[in-house]
């Protein structure tokens, strides 16, 4: 078996080994959020950049997500804390960097400062990595989501569509070119992005009505079971991420899948039709299951993840519902929320 880290982390780790450093360019803001323009129209992605905001020669570094746009007021992926400006701190104090030193550097290396820039996914691009776990099965993931492909005798399944823009399709092709049965975990953006490519899909009914116009549904409920060659998933209703959110359980190869409920966070608990009292109670169902699971894959973060994350998410929710739980303002894609991090999971919820 295999499993590959994801990328946008790896990048991360090694911009303060080779400073990702803003010589020109600028902010820009929209409704979402904030992100930096470089003067060819590029921006950072999933990675670190040293700006000097205020052009005093002093850079501070901040950290960008997925889609590009500045992470503020939390802990980032890699697990360095930003301020609300989105500035790198270290026992609440901003670092900074003289600027000078790293035009310099820039001025007599340029061959590493291009290859760190890719390193740091500076031209904005995604790339998909397509990894087989086990025979038949295939991860299909990318810094903002992530699919899985299972592969039988006369079918494909494919758990999720990842983005619109990263042509699930022709990925899985490149693995098979049987018939492609879809199923989604939830009705999030990031999950059915790809939905367009196909007519139709298995989703629970409280979340159907977050499909587009035009896919055929086939309702999952509680206990149906969806086969695709020696795999056979049983499925298993888990509200509270949304109303409609399942995972999907092989017992024979021990395999979960969860969607966005079990994984280290923050899971997203905003909007409406949004329950901690329900996804707890979710939680608290799956460790009925949890001594048939061997690995857990969720939609983000590393995978597989331990089966103990169950035992996680359910203890820091129940916590969260108790009031143990201290709550950070943070703003995210231009939206006022709060974090609550727990022992091992954080949630971002509404104020």
């Amino acid at each position: 078996m295999k499993r590959k880290y994801m990328a946008a982390l790896a990048a991360t780790a090694m911009v303060f080994a080779m400073p990702f450093a803003a010589m020109a360019g600028e902010w820009k803001t929209n409704d979402i959020g904030a992100w930096w323009q470089e003067d060819d129209g590029s921006y950072p992605v999933a990675s670190w950049k040293w700006i000097d905001s205020d052009e005093d020669g002093m850079g501070e570094c901040y950290y960008f997500d997925e889609e590009g746009y500045l992470v503020a007021g939390m802990m980032t992926p890699d697990g360095y804390m930003v301020d609300a400006d989105g500035a790198w701190t270290e026992d609440g104090t901003v670092r900074t960097k003289d600027m000078t030193q790293i035009a310099n550097t820039v001025a007599s290396d340029e061959t590493s400062v291009d290859e760190s820039n890719s390193n740091s996914w500076g031209s904005g691009e995604i790339t998909v990595t397509v990894d087989k776990f086990m025979e038949n099965m295939y991860v299909l993931d990318e810094p903002r989501t992530r699919a899985y492909l299972f592969v039988g005798e006369d079918k494909a399944l494919l758990v999720d569509t990842l983005m619109a823009d990263d042509q699930v399709t022709e990925l899985v092709r490149t693995i098979t070119d049987l018939p492609i049965e879809v199923v989604v975990t939830h009705g999030h953006p990031d999950h059915i992005g790809g939905i367009g490519a196909f007519d139709s899909c298995y989703i629970n009914e409280k979340d159907a009505s977050m499909l587009p116009e035009g896919i055929a549904t086939q309702l999952l409920s509680e206990g149906d079971r969806i086969a695709c060659g020696e795999f056979d998933f049983e499925v298993i209703e888990i509200p509270g991420h949304t109303e409609g959110s399942i995972a999907l359980l092989d017992r024979s190869h021990g395999i979960l899948i969860t969607g966005d409920s079990v994984q280290p966070g923050p899971i997203i608990m905003t909007g409406e039709n949004v329950s901690m009292q329900e996804y707890a109670d979710s939680m608290n169902k799956l460790l009925g299951y949890a001594d048939d699971v061997t690995y857990i894959f969720a939609g983000h973060h590393e995978y597989p993840s331990p089966v103990e994350y169950i035992q996680y998410a359910y203890e820091d929710a129940l916590a969260y519902l108790n009031g143990e739980l201290t709550g950070t303002p943070l703003t995210m894609m231009g939206a006022e929320n709060m974090l609550y991090q727990g022992a091992h999971v954080s949630f971002l919820l509404d104020q």
